[in-house]
């Protein structure tokens, strides 16, 4: 995950569905939320939440890790304060985009890596200082989340590295894990890595086959599955995709950073997978609305444009790569502006589409040639129905404050809720079945192809439920305002679900009416 402004990064493994708290009930299942405090949701209002200490060459050491702890300590207290309350781990994650530049000289050497656990201790161990001292000697939290962005390859461009990088990595995380356990053995502190989307390279610089002997030391990883396609990419295409885009789309996606990780040893109940609150723009050289047939796949200007009202162009402190927009749009920029009208309603000058293949909206506006990749309610459904189906630890999101009015978080929470019974298919070769765009200007988009068999119609003697299907697990209700029958009640869907028992829950997919 890429950010630009030095402070701590909070992840917190389970996201309530509203800020006041209560004692989160126990799961296997994990949400993992990253939380930063420059945006702009205070530590109060957060539903449940990871903060950034940075390595970088100016500080004193390789070894240094750097808050600014007149900045940050008052947030860290919050969170752990609140993280305790609720029943939710709270994590201290080192590294980062630009603040991963000396990991790979630190776990190289042996005195480095002693020092480096010591630094890293400070945020699990109890504050027993005071946060006003010159050297708060705790923090209190739950757990380490290593942000090494990337072992073995460069990354942002100030990052040192080395063809050894994962074995030291490994070196690493064993003294860590051996440090954690003699300091702490009756209380376990987490281990945690955000990871990309293949696994960590080996010494030839290609990902390896097999990770397994990593598995004991971490807790879980969390797969960034998202800044897939970008600035960088050959052509325009979606940020965070589902199933593998089609050439000349960078052949990276959610299904394929699945495989890629189990296919080298790394057990489900161990496996985060990303998703992205946030989309990139771009601007098209063509009118993308106009071409036959319609693709997310077109050349771009260089030049990328603003973004969504928070987009800035300030330069990184750390690690300087230039000045320019990002192009971002956080998800509540986007509901504030192309998308205000609703989450499938593009406002005028607009259109939504739905690319089938990759299972992602994407935005177009024809007068600025402004191309918007981002993800919604409905792929973020189809995301955590897949994590589910397959058993995997959770979901992971980036980052807590783009969220707007918890739409997105309510569709991540799900994944603690029933497995549906069959979910969206891909791989890395695209099994998917179509790879046609639908375009839409309506407020709700062609829906993902379903194979499974519709639900039967139940047949009542009078009342509002005369002639409505009864709700079919199989089935995916790809229409929002869907009715079906449940339990000797009328349902209506508000977007698009699979597997999901209605219930009169306030934040669920379904919204129940009338008594059948």
């Amino acid at each position: 995950m890429k950010f630009s402004i030095l402070s701590v990064a909070a992840a917190v493994v389970a996201i309530a569905t509203a800020a006041p708290l209560t004692k989160r009930a126990d799961s296997t299942s994990a949400v993992v939320g990253y939380w930063v405090p420059w945006g702009d949701v205070p530590v109060s209002a957060l539903d449940m939440t990871n903060g950034f200490g940075v390595m970088w060459k100016g500080a004193a050491s390789p070894t240094t890790i750097t808050i600014d702890r007149y900045y940050d300590g008052e947030n860290i207290q919050q969170l752990v304060t609140r993280g305790n309350a609720a029943g939710v781990p709270i994590l201290i994650s080192i590294g980062g985009w630009t603040g991963s530049q000396t990991f790979s000289t630190v776990a190289a050497s042996a005195a480095y890596r002693t020092t480096w656990i010591n630094n890293a201790l400070v945020f699990v161990r109890q504050n027993t200082n005071g946060n006003d001292a010159d050297n708060p000697n705790g923090w209190g939290m739950d757990g380490i989340d290593i942000d090494w962005e990337y072992p073995g390859r460069e990354g942002a461009p100030c990052n040192v590295i080395s063809p050894q990088d994962s074995a030291n990595y490994l070196q690493l995380l064993k003294e860590l894990r051996a440090a954690l356990d003699l300091e702490f053995p009756t209380k376990h502190k987490l281990i945690t890595a955000a990871v990309r989307v293949q696994p960590f390279d080996g010494p030839g610089g290609s990902p390896m086959s097999n990770v397994a002997a990593y598995v004991p030391y971490f807790d879980f990883i969390s797969v960034m599955a998202y800044d897939i396609m970008g600035s960088w990419s050959a052509v325009t295409g979606p940020n965070a995709p589902f199933g593998t885009p089609p050439a000349p789309g960078d052949p990276f996606g959610f299904v394929q950073a699945i495989n890629s990780w189990r296919n080298a040893g790394w057990p489900a109940e161990k496996l985060v997978m990303g998703t992205a609150f946030y989309g990139r723009s771009l601007t098209a050289n063509v009118n993308m609305d106009t071409q036959n047939p319609i693709t997310q796949y077109v050349p771009f200007s260089p030049t990328v444009p603003k973004g969504g009202p928070g987009d800035s162009q300030e330069e990184n402190f750390y690690c300087s790569e230039g000045t320019g927009w990002s192009g971002q749009w956080k998800w509540k920029e986007l509901r504030g502006g192309p998308l205000a009208s609703g989450p499938n309603s593009p406002a005028a000058g607009w259109t939504r589409h739905w690319d089938n293949q990759t299972q992602t909206p994407w935005l177009f506006q024809p007068s600025t040639k402004t191309y918007i990749s981002y993800d919604d309610i409905q792929s973020l459904t189809v995301k955590v129905n897949q994590v589910k189906s397959l058993g995997l630890k959770g979901v992971m999101l980036w980052d807590a404050s783009y969220d707007f009015n918890g739409e997105l978080i309510n569709v991540l929470n799900q994944v603690r809720g029933p497995t549906p019974t069959s979910t969206v298919t891909a791989s890395p070769s695209s099994t998917i079945t179509t790879t046609s765009v639908t375009r839409t200007t309506t407020a709700i988009t062609t829906p993902p192809p379903s194979t499974t068999t519709p639900s039967t119609t139940t047949s009542l003697p009078g009342g509002p439920c005369v002639g409505v299907a009864s709700w079919n697990s199989a089935t995916a209700y790809a229409t929002a305002g869907t009715k079906v029958t449940y339990g000797g009640y009328l349902y209506t869907n508000q977007w698009w679900t699979q597997g999901e028992t209605p219930s009169a829950a306030a934040w669920g997919v379904w919204t129940r009416g009338a008594a059948c």
